[in-house]
């Protein structure tokens, strides 16, 4: 597959590939993916579906456009089970929004054809109630219910008494808008390439295009000046046969979970700024520490209890992977007790929409 083709499929994020699996997998019911295994045809939903399913993600953000996918839903005219919706913001602290008409319309809709909604957590339960909507349930990220033993807790924190040889950082973005972030990432880079690491890129377009372009499918080759630009970003002040040998041996990318959460599982520790990047090492047994970055990296990680740490903080106290791997802070028994409480909610939304969920001990 191309890559232009390969991104257009995940939404420009591989990390979307993790939410929507753990969705279909946490539902017993038969399912059908619109546009993979059904067509995008309102009334032939309709006529053979009980519900859509909407792994939702951030959806609630200023910006952003969704008046085609709102009208499609508006012709469905079937019950909608919106799961893991989230607020999208910098500051934790905002109250104040500027919605798309179509987001507008869009809580329309879960007033009048959603008995209840899983959303993420505390910021995203103030943005709804600002707009009248408090049928909802807080669940965190269905990504959190992959891995179905109920002993992960208990397996992660194990492997934390043991000493971390190796590690897989998860990259954001070359050249983001926060000069915070640039720091992180460009220390996270100096961690995989000088030491017994690897690095995940999931979700610049632009980005996987460079590491796909020896693929013969990929069709698609950035110009010369693209690769200057990125190995100046990434790894100021290297030769430029470091920053190639570097992209061509710790950087990744995945487009299966299967093979994401395989390889995941080989490592010690994860540390990153992506959220499901994250998750999918944490599913995979592996201890992770979540760089909290906006509203949606803390509301998870505080909803989930899971290890995190501010990206001040981690600029300021985490020089090397070891830091990073000293503030691993983790109890498996409010982990276990939070997750199945969770669990138990998003089990609660998805059934009295008449839909099943796989059960847990």
């Amino acid at each position: 597959m191309d890559t232009a083709t390969a991104m257009q499929r995940v939404g420009n994020n591989c990390g979307n590939l993790v939410f929507q699996y753990a969705a279909c997998s946490i539902i017993n019911d038969p399912i059908n993916v619109i546009g993979q295994d059904i067509p995008w045809q309102p009334d032939r939903i309709k006529k053979d579906h009980k519900a859509v399913v909407i792994p939702s993600a951030n959806f609630l953000r200023e910006n952003f456009d969704m008046s085609g996918f709102v009208s499609f839903l508006e012709k469905c005219d079937l019950p909608l089970v919106f799961l893991g919706l989230g607020a999208q913001a910098d500051d934790f602290n905002k109250s104040s929004f500027d919605f798309h008409s179509s987001i507008l319309r869009l809580t329309d809709l879960m007033r009048e054809r959603s008995p209840k909604i899983s959303i993420r957590g505390e910021f995203t339960a103030r943005v709804l109630e600002k707009y009248r909507l408090n049928n909802f349930e807080i669940t965190g990220c269905p990504s959190n219910f992959i891995n179905p033993s109920p002993s992960l807790g208990d397996i992660i924190a194990r492997k934390l008494t043991s000493p971390m040889r190796n590690f897989i950082a998860h990259a954001d973005e070359p050249w983001p808008k926060k000069p915070t972030k640039a720091q992180v990432e460009r220390r996270l880079v100096s961690w995989a390439a000088g030491g017994p690491g690897i690095m995940v890129q999931q979700a610049v377009p632009e980005m996987i295009t460079f590491l796909r372009q020896k693929n013969p499918f990929a069709l698609n080759n950035k110009e010369p000046k693209f690769e200057a630009s990125l190995a100046r970003a990434l790894m100021p002040g290297e030769e430029i046969e470091t920053f190639r040998t570097f992209m061509a041996t710790k950087m990744r990318t995945y487009f299966s979970v299967d093979q994401w959460l395989e390889d995941s599982s080989h490592f010690d520790f994860s540390v990153g700024l992506r959220l499901h990047g994250n998750m999918a090492a944490w599913q995979a047994g592996t201890p992770a520490l979540w760089i909290t970055h906006d509203s949606r990296t803390q509301e998870l990680s505080e909803t989930m209890a899971l290890p995190h740490i501010g990206i001040e903080d981690f600029l300021e106290n985490c020089e090397t992977v070891e830091d990073a791997w000293k503030r691993v802070e983790f109890d498996s028994s409010t982990y276990k007790s939070r997750r199945r409480e969770l669990y138990s909610r998003i089990s609660d939304v998805a059934s009295v929409a008449g839909i099943s969920t796989r059960e847990v001990n």
